[in-house]
């Protein structure tokens, strides 16, 4: 088996492939429908006709191996010189896969689940779903050209991606706890329109009690009042939980600012204010590797603060952001602007945008996310130089 090709050569590659797969053919094209036990893949030649409809492949090193010289035997039937195949990714059942195919030379793309569950309703307009038709409608879509980089990211990349991934489920968790305090425990205690008395506080388990407002858990004062028992059960089950995600989500920054410490581009990003090891690493993490991207709004979108506006006729409605992409990556960056605003450039910054939407009542928010993705172009920026961040180089006003 040859090794597999570096990240770099790969997403070259596949720029080059994304701009010829609607109208070159000499090509086989191959769709793997993905499962646990046994995937399901069709062979064509590109825009000309199908090879095998149906090919059944164990879920093993050596169905993958049969399969393989399967496809081999229609590559030199017909004389093509590339193989491209396309995956739908399924959590993590699809990596085994396409860690082989890539290392037998093939070129490994995904397609979007969203876009495949549109498109396979296309087909014949009918509601039914089979793996030979998913196999079916992904070669379609290969032909088409709608297909995404498969990333198969070395080290030490693959191990940010991990973490990363686990950060992003902690935090999913923790956001499920404050959900669960805000509609279902915190009406239980008393009228939400009201602020808790402070007896009630007082009796709360200090993790509970981090989400209420500063005024009101600093004003509390007295001596606890008794919960009835189902009550203070679900306090105390919400408070342990809460304590056990916030504690998963220190040891899952820690272990990513140790991961990133060695690497280059850690320096550089730590330069820009805003940045700290903790936002550093979460950054690195979410963007990956910089050389995977040609364009700075690749990054925005990636991001989800790109702008977009819904507009049909004579309508059109109000642009804002798109909150798409990764949820993570815009949390910090919306924390690295609110830091960044500490010092004097940034601070007037944020002041002459503030004054831009006065009057508006969300005019701080807005502003903040501005500063956020201006943050995210300087990291663009200093990233791609491989220089520490400069204020004036940068555009960003000198204090």
């Amino acid at each position: 088996m040859t090794s597999m090709r570096a990240n770099g050569d790969r997403i070259k590659r596949f720029r080059i492939l994304k701009a010829t797969l609607r109208t070159r053919r000499d090509r086989l094209l191959v769709g793997i429908d993905v499962a646990k036990v046994e995937d399901v893949a069709q062979i064509r030649l590109a825009h000309t006709r199908i090879l095998e409809k149906t090919v059944m492949i164990p879920n093993t090193t050596a169905g993958f191996t049969a399969f393989w010289q399967r496809v081999h035997r229609h590559q030199r039937a017909t004389g093509v010189t590339e193989i491209v195949v396309a995956l739908e990714p399924t959590g993590t059942d699809h990596q085994a896969l396409a860690q082989f195919l890539d290392a037998q030379g093939a070129d490994v793309v995904l397609v979007d689940n969203h876009v495949a569950a549109l498109h396979r309703r296309l087909l014949d307009r009918t509601w039914d779903k089979s793996d030979p038709k998913d196999a079916h409608n992904l070669c379609d879509l290969l032909e088409q050209g709608r297909v995404l980089f498969c990333a198969l990211p070395d080290e030490p990349v693959a191990t940010l991606r991990r973490l990363g991934r686990l950060l992003r489920r902690a935090r999913v968790e923790l956001g499920a706890c404050k959900a669960r305090w805000q509609n279902t425990l915190r009406p239980a205690l008393g009228p939400a329109g009201e602020p808790l008395s402070a007896t009630v506080i007082t009796a709360l388990p200090a993790p509970l009690r981090a989400f209420l407002p500063a005024a009101e858990r600093n004003a509390a004062r007295g001596r606890p009042r008794a919960l009835p028992p189902g009550l203070a059960a679900e306090v105390t089950d919400l408070a342990t939980r809460c304590t056990a995600v916030r504690g998963r989500i220190a040891t899952l920054e820690a272990a990513l600012v140790v991961a990133t410490a060695p690497l280059p581009a850690t320096a550089w990003l730590r330069s820009i204010p805003g940045l700290g090891p903790t936002l550093t690493a979460i950054v690195l993490a979410d963007l990956g590797d910089i050389a995977w991207f040609t364009k700075f709004s690749q990054l925005r979108k990636l991001a989800g603060l790109d702008i977009i506006r819904v507009q049909s006729g004579q309508w059109a409605g109000t642009a804002r952001i798109s909150r798409c992409g990764r949820p993570l990556l815009r949390w910090a960056l919306y924390q690295a602007a609110l830091g960044a605003c500490r010092t004097p450039a940034w601070r007037v910054k944020r002041a002459a945008l503030l004054t831009k939407r006065q009057g508006d009542p969300h005019a701080f928010f807005k502003t903040t996310v501005e500063l956020a993705a201006k943050l995210l172009r300087v990291i663009w920026g200093v990233w791609r130089s491989g220089r520490p961040y400069t204020a004036g180089r940068t555009g960003v006003p000198v204090a």
